[in-house]
Parts: C-alpha cells; sequence; structure tokens
C-alpha cells in the first residue's frame, strides 16, 4: 500500500515538469490571381504545423482564408486571436503569404504563382503583446516548387523560434 502512495505522489509531482507551450497558426493568402487558398499556401501551413509540433509545441490553426485587404486581414486576425484565446493557446501567430501578382495575371494553375514575400505576427495570447513582426523574402527560383515553398517555411520557422 505504502509503495502504491509513493508512486502517486511521484507521478504528480514528475506531471509538473511535463509542460508543452501551445501555438496557434493562422494563414492569410494575398493573392490577385486566385479566390481560393492554393496548395502552396496550404503546404506553408503544414510545414508549420509539423515543424512547431517536432519541436514540442501543441499546434493548432485557423482556417487558411484568402483576404484582399487590410480590412479583412483585420478581421481575420480578430477571429484567429479569439480561437486562439478561446482555445487556450500560449501563442498566435498569423502568417500573410503575398504572391507576386505581377507574374499572376491570367494564371490558371496556382502552381505558377512565385511567393513574393511572408510577413507575420506572433502575440502572447494572455496579454495580448505583440512580441514580434517580421517579414521574409521568398524564393527567387521556380515560381511553384515545393521545395522552395519549403524552404521558406522553415525559414519562417526558425524566425518565430527565435522569438519564443
Amino acid at each position: 500500500m505504502g509503495k502504491k502512495i509513493v508512486s502517486c505522489i511521484a507521478t504528480f509531482l514528475l506531471a509538473g515538469f511535463c509542460f508543452a507551450g501551445q501555438i496557434s497558426i493562422q494563414i492569410v493568402q494575398h493573392n490577385g490571381a486566385l479566390d481560393y487558398v492554393s496548395e502552396q499556401s496550404l503546404l506553408v501551413e503544414d510545414e508549420l504545423m509539423n515543424g512547431f509540433f517536432a519541436k514540442g509545441f501543441i499546434v493548432t490553426n485557423s482556417l487558411a482564408q484568402v483576404s484582399d485587404s487590410d480590412e479583412t486581414d483585420a478581421d481575420l486576425f480578430h477571429t484567429g486571436f479569439g480561437e486562439a484565446f478561446d482555445g487556450s493557446s500560449d501563442y498566435f501567430v498569423q502568417v500573410k503569404l503575398f504572391y507576386d501578382s505581377s507574374t499572376n495575371k491570367g494564371v490558371q494553375d496556382a502552381t505558377q504563382c512565385r511567393l513574393d514575400h511572408i510577413d507575420w505576427v506572433m502575440l502572447n495570447v494572455s496579454s495580448g503583446e505583440t512580441l514580434k513582426t517580421s517579414s521574409i523574402k521568398g524564393s527567387e527560383k521556380s515560381p511553384g516548387s515545393d521545395e522552395n515553398i519549403r524552404l521558406s517555411a522553415a525559414s519562417l520557422i526558425k524566425d518565430i523560434q527565435k522569438a519564443l
């Protein structure tokens, strides 16, 4: 009987050391040629979720959305932040993907769109404090290459990780 009590106490004490931060990610796509979320944008989202999960975070996401204005961005931001708050996340990251609109005119295939740059902002959900705002330049190589999208996402993960 004494061993069971000691075992229970040890379990509760050690459980206090088990901690994983929770991060909520929102993808906002800016692409004048497309009115739907492209596979490239979803690939960035997937890479971010997998990357932070591999680093020990609990990762959630808001539905990826298309935006055509700053007002829409602000509305999506407030919705995503509210979801992060309701879900008890520690951090909220809004990632805006900007595709090169000069090369996207009349594009039928989303893989032809070149990711120009990525803007992101990270907040502490409990305080609402902005922890970091930054931008990353997209790749100049193959427009819709999955490899280039993954490299951009990996660079984004490194930048966000530094801010944590």
